[in-house]
C-alpha cells in the first residue's frame, strides 16, 4: 500500500477491531466480530493484490552477462515492410570484450559492413553503456536507451534517417 494506510489506516483498523471487540463483548454478540474478520481479511486481500502488482511492475535487473549476445531489430513494435527491411539488413551484438559489432547486410544477405566501437560500461552496471568512438553510421550515431519491462528489454537507438529503431536480444 503506501505511506497513506501507515500513518492512518492501519491505526483507524486496530482502533475499529478494539472497539467492535469491545463491544461484542458488552453486547454479548458476535456479529461485530464477524465485521471485524471481513475488515481484516479485505486488509489482507488488498496487501497481496498491491505485492503482486508492485512486483510486475518492477523492471528486470540485468547483470553483464545478460546484455552480452547478438540483437536484430524487434519487429512487433512497427510491423510491415520497413520493419521488415530492418531485420534484414541491421543487426548488432555486445561482446564479451566489452565491444560492439553494428553489421549492416546487403540484400543479398552478406555483411556490407561492420562497425566495431569499444563499449564503456558507466557506474558498474550494464544498464548504462557508451559507445567510446564516434561513429560514421546514422544508427549508432547517438547512445540508446535501454528499456526494461519485467521479464525483457530492448534497446532504442534514434536514427537520423529512419527515426528510432527497436532492437531486441536474439535468444540462444
Amino acid at each position: 500500500m503506501g505511506f497513506g494506510f501507515n500513518l492512518f489506516g492501519f491505526p483507524l483498523l486496530l482502533l475499529a477491531t478494539v472497539g467492535l471487540t469491545i463491544y461484542a463483548i458488552i453486547k454479548r454478540s458476535w456479529r461485530p466480530l464477524i465485521f471485524v474478520a471481513i475488515m481484516w481479511g479485505l486488509t489482507f486481500i488488498l496487501f497481496t493484490i498491491v505485492a503482486i502488482f508492485r512486483h510486475y511492475q518492477t523492471p528486470i535487473r540485468l547483470s553483464r552477462q545478460d546484455v552480452i549476445g547478438e540483437y536484430r531489430i524487434d519487429t512487433n513494435f512497427f510491423a510491415g515492410t520497413n520493419a521488415n527491411w530492418q531485420f534484414e539488413h541491421f543487426r548488432f551484438s555486445i561482446t564479451d570484450s566489452d565491444s560492439i559489432e553494428f553489421k549492416v547486410y546487403n540484400d543479398n544477405k552478406t555483411i556490407s559492413k561492420t562497425y566495431k566501437h569499444k563499449v564503456a560500461f558507466t557506474g558498474g552496471t550494464p544498464t548504462l553503456w557508451r559507445i567510446s568512438a564516434d561513429s560514421t553510421h546514422h544508427v549508432i550515431s547517438h547512445q540508446p536507451t535501454l528499456y526494461r519491462g519485467h521479464k525483457k528489454f530492448y534497446y532504442v537507438f534514434r536514427s537520423d534517417k529512419y527515426g528510432n529503431m527497436f532492437f531486441r536480444k536474439v535468444e540462444n
